[in-house]
């Protein structure tokens, strides 16, 4: 976690065994505070295999509260210039849902009233993933954060 989405891996908030990413935003973060998901080297992942049909994302939260907005980031690892960002609000408070990221249609920067970002170009390479919860809130946001929060996130999943 950066500037205030600090993370960690804990056991499913809902019971159970599993085990998932736990990130606490603090009403003091940068609007911009994130986590970075990596299985390897230079906070990276596999290849995302993204074509011309295929070009969604999902991934199972747990928010405190409806209308989060929560921004899924990719990026190639060896060029942080290459990235693509969409968005997804959350419908359920206080348990699982599968959120998915359309990345055919990039997020806003700001998120309100801001230009796009970047639009995906699948001769790039994306193989870094960062999610940010109450993207947006927070220190230089567009809004302050309402209170300290904490997400949870779990099977972040290409869908092809």
């Amino acid at each position: 976690g950066t500037n205030g989405a600090g993370a960690s891996i804990v056991v499913d908030p809902a019971g159970g065994t599993n085990k998932v990413v736990k990130v606490f935003k603090y009403t003091g973060s940068e609007q911009w505070a994130g986590t970075t998901l990596s299985t390897g080297a230079n906070n990276s992942v596999a290849t995302i295999p993204f074509t011309s049909t295929a070009k969604t994302m999902t991934v199972r939260v747990y928010s405190p509260a409806v209308g989060v907005r929560v921004r899924l980031k990719v990026e190639d690892a060896s060029n942080t210039g290459i990235t693509v960002e969409t968005d997804a609000i959350t419908t359920t408070a206080n348990a699982w849902e599968t959120l998915t990221f359309n990345f055919a249609n990039p997020g806003t920067n700001p998120p309100v009233g801001g230009g796009p970002t970047a639009a995906l170009n699948l001769a790039n390479t994306y193989n870094k993933v960062s999610i940010f919860f109450d993207f947006g809130l927070g220190a230089g946001g567009y809004g302050a954060l309402p209170a300290d929060r904490t997400y949870y996130a779990d099977d972040v999943t290409f869908v092809n």
